[in-house]
């Protein structure tokens, strides 16, 4: 009440002050509640203290439970919290982009997915599909079907198995998953391969997913030609950047989905070619349908295509102006006009085609699964290995003769031979303006594990891998208070 006093020895009673006087109070009121607090600093203060984050989630493919690793450590600690524990909050919700398998996990984060197991079960059920194509299915032997070309190959192509369609498989576990984290659930019709969703409140989907919460990455495929004259040249990376598109207004979950589906789409790798009218009736007659898609509307629906059905979806949105240019943010164009014609193949691919690594601005956060540096932009990655990690005993120094002699074996040559010519060897390689990439064994590694499906336990083991290194960040980047909390 001192406090008080002295506040009203200094203002006059009257009709103005008195307006004055209850303000004072009310501030004051704050600063000595804000002071009686406890020293200790929950989830909720630390995700208000400091700048606030955006988190772009690079291309992934299989290893995009890499991500989810991501994304459960930040959830744990309170910085990508439960959308509705962000309600009360005075900092919004962060930002998040992502492209090809990072799309779908920063739109489950979005929705409410919980990581894990949910999250999780997703590129799980992916993972074991392909898996099982792999046990029961030979290319040019699909149960007693006949080959997809006239000569049967023995071999097995994991994802690459032509007719095999990755984005198809995957398309309904997300979207399941995504429907339960809303409160609802979907049901699909297979006479016309079309999905109904129930108990989903517009109001609260319009809630998770505002107006430009959630940048979705596409490439433009009109983008991409001509080609320029020389290959991985920065005149191409230049070229490709200019056809990035991304959308972030999305009006229903249908809308979410088959953004999802086609920034994870590539001709004839995740998906079909979709190429069936325009391939000459020499070539067209060597391969079935499965492979370079149906040719008309009627044999499309009468098939499970996600492609198609995103791309019809994905024409829309473009006639609407919700499809923008990467760089300026207008909405995308056709010649001056957003006339799409729906019977003209997919227009929209794999986003990572253009930029594997979506940003925001130069605070966002990439989140990828392979080492590398990504200046200006912080980063939750793999650390680089050590380039001076060899000690002087694995290069045979300080040892006696005998030792050395034990030492002289052929694992033990590559490993001298590989600890003289490391530092005449190049760390990292110039991917793009915004990130050198790691040349190094690990990200061999891990690009076969993007391409190639892996087992349950290799897959829990990224997750893990992610997580730690979120958590890492986490303690670098000055939220220590957060993991300690």
């Amino acid at each position: 009440m001192r406090d008080y006093a002295s506040v009203s020895r200094y203002v006059s009673i009257s009709r103005y002050d008195a307006n004055k006087m209850r303000s004072l109070r009310l501030l004051l009121r704050r600063k000595l509640t804000s002071s009686s607090t406890p020293s200790s600093t929950t989830q909720t203060e630390c995700k208000q203290q400091g700048p606030s984050l955006s988190f772009g989630f690079s291309g992934a493919g299989f290893l995009g439970c890499y991500h989810v690793g991501v994304a459960a450590c930040l959830r744990r600690h309170g910085v990508l919290p439960h959308p509705d524990e962000c309600s009360d909050m005075h900092k919004p919700y962060p930002l998040l982009t992502g492209v090809s398998a990072g799309s779908m996990i920063a739109a489950a984060a979005l929705a409410g997915v919980n990581p894990d197991p949910d999250g999780m079960e997703v590129v799980l059920e992916a993972s074991r599909r392909t898996r099982e194509l792999r046990r029961r299915k030979r290319v040019g032997e699909e149960e007693g079907k006949s080959s997809p070309f006239l000569i049967n190959i023995p071999t097995t192509l994991d994802v690459l198995t032509p007719g095999f369609s990755l984005i198809d498989q995957v398309e309904g576990p997300f979207r399941d998953a995504l429907a339960n984290a809303l409160g609802g659930y979907c049901e699909w019709d297979r006479s016309n391969n079309s999905a109904t969703f129930h108990d989903i409140d517009p109001d609260l989907f319009a809630r998770r997913f505002p107006t430009g919460k959630l940048r979705i990455g596409l490439t433009d495929r009109r983008g991409l030609w001509p080609p320029p004259l020389v290959p991985f040249s920065m005149q191409q990376r230049r070229q490709f950047l200019e056809a990035y598109r991304y959308v972030d207004t999305y009006r229903n979950l249908e809308d979410v989905i088959a953004c999802s589906m086609l920034s994870s789409y590539i001709p004839g790798i995740t998906g079909p070619l979709n190429l069936k009218d325009r391939v000459p009736a020499i070539f067209g007659g060597l391969l079935k349908e499965e492979i370079i898609g149906a040719k008309n509307d009627t044999e499309k629906r009468s098939r499970n295509d996600a492609s198609y059905r995103a791309g019809l979806r994905l024409n829309e949105m473009t006639r609407l102006g919700m499809v923008k240019h990467g760089k300026t943010g207008v909405p995308t164009t056709v010649n001056g006009s957003r006339d799409v014609h729906d019977d003209e193949p997919t227009i929209y691919w794999d986003g990572g085609i253009a930029d594997v690594f979506p940003t925001i601005d130069e605070n966002t956060v990439v989140v990828a699964p392979v080492n590398g540096l990504f200046d200006p932009n912080p980063s939750i990655c793999p650390q680089m290995p050590d380039v001076d990690s060899g000690s002087a005993t694995e290069c045979g120094e300080g040892l006696d003769s005998e030792s050395r002699k034990q030492l002289i074996t052929p694992s033990n040559n590559v490993a001298i031979l590989q600890n003289f010519l490391r530092p005449l060897l190049p760390t990292t390689f110039r991917h793009c303006d915004k990130s050198q990439l790691g040349l190094n064994t690990k990200n061999l590694q891990a690009a076969m594990q993007m391409l190639f499906s892996s087992d349950d336990e290799e897959l829990y083991t990224k997750f893990r891998e992610g997580y730690d290194d979120a958590q890492r960040f986490l303690k670098t980047r000055g939220y220590s208070a957060v993991i300690s909390g």
